[in-house]
């Protein structure tokens, strides 16, 4: 039997073309076989009531197996007979089987309680309400819209391997972001290798390094932009390859400047070392599970970037010398807080010593670093009007 889904039975039922007359055809059988109408119905085993119920679309919930019963007298396809069942049925049970149709959408991609408690649905949104909030959101006229240009794209090439709707969501926004944002500049990996030895300096100017740093990545085919951590995801960043070009969202997983910074130098050896499987794969999560053996690599490249343990050796003596580490910082071409995050993660790596609490005084606040990107957050109205205003302010003209 050829596939059916409701999507193609609803659109069937709207398609304006003509329907098959169930009355006629049956008429047209019972004179090529030369029977009664009666006896006909009798050899079925099907009532006379329930016959026309079905034929004049009054039937309330039209038996399937009378249905399966009249198609193999008619010698129809099954799936094109129900199609004509449904032509001929009453408005409300059209609306009922639509009904089925978003709550099942609904409840396979969204978690819905999860996402009213974030505020991206409201407590009281109605069925139709939450499917129009999700569409909007995304893009989309259609539910059939949704999975055929977000939903198979992603997941055509692997299977998706997971089960939270929550990571779902995350990832189906950055992509769609990414995807309406559309970089029109070619990817030039040698032209990122050159960029890249001179990101560090950038992580000294808060309030405008990352956001100069994004928007020369752009020009060279590499599109970065920030998403709003969610809760339960675990997942610090990504990296999408999009139409050939690399794509990095960026999130705030822990809410620290230091961490971004590593994130994004992580994500960059992703697409200069591992463009080909994450290309192959459409995307890769850090902070999924490593089952490609290829994060260490990652963050042993983040980390030599910025502080490699030879430079954790000698400022270990002074790390509780503000002044000689601002100077250290200062010549090592980065901002304090990432030698005071290195210094705890070095401490922990190599001495099991624990320094999570300490020198919290020389964080700054993250989301000045953010202002100027305009992160993707869950109560934007669209990702278009979103995107739309990251590309403006990421192009440089």
């Amino acid at each position: 039997m050829d596939s059916l889904n409701i999507n193609s039975l609803l659109k069937s039922v709207f398609e304006d073309r003509p329907v098959p007359n169930i009355k006629a055809l049956f008429d047209s059988k019972l004179e090529e076989y030369g029977i009664a109408k009666t006896k006909a119905l009798k050899l079925l085993s099907i009532d006379k009531d329930v016959f026309e119920e079905i034929v004049t679309g009054t039937a309330k919930q039209p038996n399937l197996i009378h249905v399966v019963k009249l198609a193999e007298f008619l010698e129809i396809d099954i799936n094109s007979f129900i199609k004509v069942v449904l032509n001929n049925q009453s408005v409300d049970n059209i609306a009922s089987i639509d009904s089925a149709r978003k709550t099942t959408f609904l409840l396979k991609n969204f978690d819905v309680k999860t996402l009213t408690k974030l505020g991206f649905f409201q407590s009281n949104d109605n069925l139709d309400a939450l499917v129009k909030k999700v569409l909007t959101f995304f893009g989309f006229s259609s539910i059939q819209d949704f999975e055929e240009q977000l939903e198979e794209p992603l997941y055509s090439r692997t299977k998706r391997n997971f089960s939270d709707k929550m990571k779902d969501f995350w990832i189906k926004s950055a992509y769609q972001t990414f995807k309406v944002i559309n970089n029109p500049n070619d990817y030039d990996r040698n032209r990122l290798k050159d960029l890249i030895v001179k990101i560090k300096p950038y992580s000294q100017d808060v309030d405008n390094g990352l956001f100069i740093v994004c928007r020369a990545l752009y020009n060279v085919g590499v599109t970065v932009i920030f998403q709003d951590y969610l809760s339960t995801t675990q997942v610090r960043g990504g990296t999408f390859i999009i139409n050939g070009k690399p794509c990095i969202v960026l999130t705030d997983f822990n809410k620290k400047y230091p961490t971004i910074w590593f994130t994004l130098l992580h994500e960059l050896h992703h697409v200069l070392f591992d463009f080909e499987f994450i290309e192959t794969n459409r995307f890769h999560l850090t902070g999924d599970d490593d089952l490609f053996l290829i994060e260490e690599k990652a963050n042993s490249f983040a980390r030599d970037f910025f502080l490699p343990e030879e430079k954790f050796q000698y400022i270990k003596k002074y790390i509780h010398n503000p002044y000689l580490v601002s100077k250290f910082a200062r010549e090592n071409e980065v901002h304090e807080s990432i030698v005071y995050s290195f210094y705890i993660w070095y401490q922990d790596e190599l001495y099991g010593k624990k320094y999570h609490a300490a020198f919290k005084e020389f964080l700054p606040a993250y989301s000045n670093s953010l202002k100027k990107l305009n992160p993707v957050s869950w109560d934007e109205e669209s990702i278009k009007v979103t995107s739309e205003r990251i590309k403006e302010i990421l192009e440089i003209k």
